[in-house]
């Protein structure tokens, strides 16, 4: 296999990450490998050895990805596609699918699939059994001290609420707790992160849909009606397009939903809790928030202060998430060496509390001994950069401009840079987006743009 073919299968590989499903299809269709974490759908012993149009024979040679990838050679992305399997069930999901191309023909194809509905399930919308409650905060920073105070008192309210909070900061562990500590903590908690479905199957699954809405709708049950009772959790609402954001504001006002290709107003009765990862002011001032959608969700407002703010809190939850993986790893790690938590103290935590969980959990891996030492963590956190906490980052001389030097191209060098770099510091292409303050579909377009 040549350079080139690596060069492929890495660039694939690297989009394939945070996906539920990964398939390598030869060029006569066959299966030949799969990888699917969800085993309440394909399994893959039931797919691998079978042509793509046996598992979904909805499906033709014309409107198959997979096959029209092997027949053209080209790539497609983002195809959103709502298609039945052999069993009869209904599957929606969002496909990249790309050849693998030696010596001008194609060899096989890798499709990466992110799914939405399963059956008659949103797919997305997670119904969680086991939520967060207040205990679960770990403080003893005086401003989230007051914050728990506070969540404690809104939760026997019904107003809607809007967290802001850099990513990392605990924006669901807010919204769970809010729900876990009220009147409706017998009824559903429904998360949906805004920013995770293409825009044009949010609106479905917003609002849900009828049976020849559109090629291949079914009846569906929207989030609002299933958090009916409960409470309904938006995350990164600020992600969504404008001309949906004035659907939801209307839904919000009137307490009704009406079903793609629906006749009827359907009433519901949830909590809305919104969170946004940017400033809302800014969203608003770019455009990117309407203010009278902000308005409407942030009747009670909470501000998640970011790690850097309240390093009081690394020791504990350094603690916290020792125990936690001692647990769940049946480890017997002691604790961390002092060393370490100096250096732990002196970072700036750019990911926030997630990126000290996953220092932890990386640390955990890396130790042979039942202390946590410099050398078990010094990696992790120089993968993600080592600037201390509250230091500024150095500035850069800006070198003189001479004749061709064009803009636009200096910005494109300057884009792919961030993103390698926001790649390396994170697990998966949701995580990077975020970090980036961007959809993951944004990124992924950029992505394909510079480096494939």
């Amino acid at each position: 296999m040549g350079e080139r073919d690596l060069a492929q299968i890495a660039s694939i590989l690297q989009l394939c990450e945070d996906t539920d499903s990964i398939l390598v299809v030869n060029k006569s269709g066959i299966v030949e490998y799969h990888k699917m974490p969800r085993q309440d759908y394909w399994k893959a012993g039931e797919t691998v050895g079978r042509h793509i149009l046996d598992l979904y024979p909805s499906l033709t040679e014309e409107t198959s990805t997979i096959l029209q990838a092997l027949r053209t050679g080209q790539a497609t992305y983002d195809i959103c596609q709502e298609i039945t399997n052999s069993r009869g069930e209904r599957v929606g999901l969002t496909s990249d699918t790309v050849p693998i191309i030696s010596n001008g023909r194609v060899e096989c194809v890798v499709d990466s699939s992110r799914f939405y509905l399963l059956d008659q399930r949103a797919g997305t919308g997670k119904v969680r059994s086991s939520l967060a409650k207040l205990d679960n905060i770990v403080t003893r920073a005086p401003a989230m001290l007051a914050l728990k105070r506070r969540i404690r008192d809104l939760a026997k309210t019904d107003s809607a609420v809007l967290i802001y909070g850099e990513t990392g900061t605990g924006k669901e562990l807010v919204a769970e707790s809010l729900h876990s500590e009220g009147a409706r903590t017998k009824g559903p908690f429904i998360s949906q992160n805004c920013a995770a479905i293409p825009g044009n199957l949010l609106e479905g699954i917003f609002f849900g849909t009828e049976k020849g809405s559109y090629t291949g709708a079914i009846n569906r049950k929207g989030l609002f009606e299933q958090a009916d009772g409960g409470t309904l959790f938006l995350d990164e609402v600020n992600s969504m397009e404008p001309g949906l954001q004035v659907k939801l504001l209307k839904a919000l006002e009137e307490k009704k939903i009406r079903h793609l290709g629906g006749s009827q107003d359907i009433s519901f009765d949830a909590r809305i809790i919104a969170a946004v990862n940017e400033d809302p002011l800014k969203l608003i001032e770019e455009g990117r928030l309407r203010q009278d959608l902000y308005y409407r969700l942030g009747v009670i407002r909470l501000n998640l202060p970011p790690l850097r703010e309240r390093m009081e809190d690394v020791p504990l939850l350094t603690k916290y998430f020792i125990d936690r993986y001692n647990t769940a790893l049946q480890r017997d790690i002691q604790g961390v060496s002092e060393l370490a938590l100096h250096l732990l103290e002196q970072y700036s935590w750019p990911g926030n509390v997630r990126e000290l969980q996953n220092v932890i959990e990386g640390a955990f891996s890396a130790t042979r001994s039942q202390l946590l030492r410099v050398n078990d963590i010094e990696e992790i956190l120089e993968s993600g950069g080592t600037r201390s906490a509250g230091s500024p980052p150095a500035e850069k001389a800006v070198p003189p401009i001479e004749e061709g030097f064009i803009l636009s191209k200096e910005i494109e060098r300057y884009e792919q840079s961030l993103i390698r770099q926001a790649l390396a510091q994170t697990t998966s292409i949701s995580q990077a987006a975020r970090l980036l303050g961007t959809s993951r579909q944004n990124l992924k377009h950029k992505m394909q743009k510079y480096f494939l």
